[in-house]
């Protein structure tokens, strides 16, 4: 599957990249996003940032580590720039390493922070999804069943690991992997058993969903005229969800692979795909201004 993912995406950005060089008009599409529509963007995804950094440092508590807002806003920067600038979701490695080294975390905590974050993400996206595709797909056809199944098999997965406690063994194995599992399910039980914790990142995560769907609507809107909420939501749900399997940098490729994918569904063109693409990573590349700028001014009050 990866290995088809990673032909199918390469080869897409290669026809776009082709596409945009024989059709630079295309490029045109930015100026449809006048100084007001990109403010406001731009600030909803500062507030997204900021979600992000909270759900970091709401995570930690569960580990009994309360760090400074600074500090959770600075990973939250720290992340989103390995993820926007580097291959394979580098962001969350980043973030893993400036905790071992500042904190002395070990791997199965960081591990456990970020598979629950994976999973309360698929949680809630493959629910609106399934939602989402039920009302605005009314053809049964292979797609259909694909997608449906799909979202089914994730949500199904999700759902008891986002609740679940599992047992430990109490006999102390010499194997470096079984001890390392073991304690990996100990540091997830830390985070499932405190409801006041795993009630508010599922909060924060439906509150960053929103606001991410918000953006969608308006670069919508904007670019095809479109206002239906649920092709919003659908379309929401996949950028997220394939964004969590990417391995390139900004999910080039794979996100615009699975979204053209799922064009029929959507109603999309090749063209708006494209057009998607471009308008979607030039708002990230000048958004990273900011969190580049968070880094710098804190980086010296942070590190030491």
């Amino acid at each position: 599957m990866k290995k088809f993912l990673f032909v199918s995406s390469a080869s897409l950005f290669l026809f776009a990249c082709l596409y945009l060089y024989n059709n630079p008009e295309e490029l045109t599409v930015l100026y449809q996003l006048n100084f007001k529509v990109v403010t406001l963007l731009l600030f909803i995804k500062f507030l997204t940032l900021l979600i992000n950094s909270s759900f970091n440092k709401t995570l930690l508590k569960s580990f009994k580590l309360d760090i400074p807002n600074s500090e959770s806003i600075y990973l939250g920067s720290l992340t989103f720039l390995g993820n926007l600038y580097l291959p394979a979701r580098s962001g969350a490695n980043l973030r893993m390493l400036y905790l071992n080294k500042k904190y002395d975390f070990k791997s199965p905590a960081l591990a456990s922070m970020y598979l629950y974050f994976f999973i309360v993400t698929i949680l809630l996206n493959s629910f609106v999804g399934l939602l989402s595709l039920i009302t605005v797909y009314k053809t049964y056809d292979f797609l259909f069943f694909f997608s449906f199944v799909s979202f089914l098999v994730m949500l199904c997965f999700s759902i008891p690991l986002t609740f679940r406690k599992f047992n430990l063994s109490g006999n102390k194995n010499s194997n470096k992997f079984f001890y390392w599992y073991n304690n990996l399910k100990v540091n997830w039980n830390l985070i499932t058993s405190n409801k006041i914790v795993r009630n508010r990142l599922i909060f924060l995560t439906l509150f960053n969903y929103l606001l991410f769907a918000i953006e969608a609507l308006i670069l919508f809107n904007v670019l095809f005229d479109e206002n239906n909420i649920f092709n919003i939501f659908y379309y929401n749900s996949l950028s997220v969800l394939s964004g969590l399997t990417t391995f390139t940098p900004a999910s080039i490729g794979i996100k615009d692979t699975i979204i053209f994918l799922s064009s029929q569904i959507l109603d999309l063109t090749f063209a708006d795909v494209i057009s998607l693409m471009i308008v979607e990573r030039a708002l990230l590349i000048l958004f990273s201004i900011i969190p580049g700028i968070i880094m710098l001014i804190n980086q010296k009050k942070i590190i030491k």
